[in-house]
């Protein structure tokens, strides 16, 4: 086998089978409907199997007063359901699509991929809807199956196309760092208006930010619109020291360096482990991107 086939053989048998160790489960939901905040939310995310994820996000739309409707689909073997909220313009203004996906790595605790990025859109879609966009129309998808191939994405797209769609991006690891990534910029997210939003959300935040085009074997919910027409890009937060160091990791990841734990770039350090815990996550990152989420859509509006 090549590495990289290796690497896939590997990543698809701990899908299937887990990590040999156990994660706790994090606090019950009243932990977080007794004092709501985006970190109580990652702790009550963590730790739980798919089904209850989703069911913790549905308490929490109803608790912040959010409409939002779902979306079941079967892909295979694969049954799951989104979660879709709106805020923004009548139905005919053009649509920004923000995804943040809840379902984890079975058998780990899932905090920053993707916890993170759901705690951080619930405030946004509150800001959002106390003051919301005008012309522009922003769909927040909280969904299902990403880690089995993005296939809540892509039965989203098979169901409810994209057009009149400005952009999509995918929301995916946020709780980590004080510089924000913007990647898979390829085709039509090159000097998109997505891209230049998001980059003037940045600067308005005081954020440093970096671009980088496609890569190679990270993806997420966005790579559901590869092939259209459309703006689709991830979004990550990183530490800005870091940046090096992930984009050496992210171009080349069958380097044999990167077997060394420490020597991986700090987001990757406990991606899909058993470390990726609730204790790993800054707040002041989640704010960030909340304000991300918010600042964008406005500028979009504008």
């Amino acid at each position: 086998m090549t590495g990289i086939a290796v690497i896939a053989a590997a990543t698809a048998l701990f899908m299937l089978l887990g990590p040999a160790e156990k994660t706790i489960p994090g606090p019950p939901y009243s932990h977080y409907r007794d004092s709501p905040s985006p970190m109580r939310l990652i702790q009550v995310l963590s730790g739980h199997p798919r089904a209850e994820r989703r069911e913790r996000v549905r308490l929490a739309l109803g608790q912040a007063s959010i409409d939002y409707f779902e979306q079941s689909f079967t892909v295979g073997k694969f049954k799951g359901i989104n979660l879709i909220a709106d805020v923004g313009g009548d139905e005919g203004a053009p649509l920004l699509i923000y995804f943040s996906h809840f379902d984890p790595v079975p058998g780990t605790p899932a905090a920053n991929d993707n916890a993170s990025c759901v705690a951080a859109a619930i405030p946004a879609l509150v800001r959002l809807k106390r003051t919301p966009p005008k012309n522009l129309r922003v769909r927040f998808i909280f969904s299902d199956g990403e880690e089995y191939g993005f296939v809540g994405a892509g039965a989203y797209r098979k169901e409810y196309g994209y057009e009149n769609v400005v952009g999509v991006a995918s929301f995916e690891m946020c709780g980590i760092g004080d510089a924000i990534g913007i990647w898979d910029v390829t085709g039509p997210a090159v000097d998109s208006k997505l891209v230049r939003a998001l980059r003037l959300a940045a600067d308005g935040l005081d954020a440093y930010h970096g671009i980088h085009g496609a890569v190679p074997r990270f993806g997420s919910d966005h790579r559901a619109f590869a092939g259209t027409d459309v703006a689709a890009v991830g979004v990550t937060l990183l530490p800005e020291s870091d940046e090096e160091t992930l984009r050496s990791y992210v171009d080349n990841p069958n380097n044999p360096v990167w077997a060394l734990n420490f020597m991986r770039p700090i987001i990757f350090r406990t991606y899909h482990t058993l470390e990726d815990i609730a204790e790993t996550i800054d707040p002041v990152a989640i704010e960030l991107t909340t304000g991300l989420m918010v600042d964008t859509a406005n500028i979009l509006d504008r």
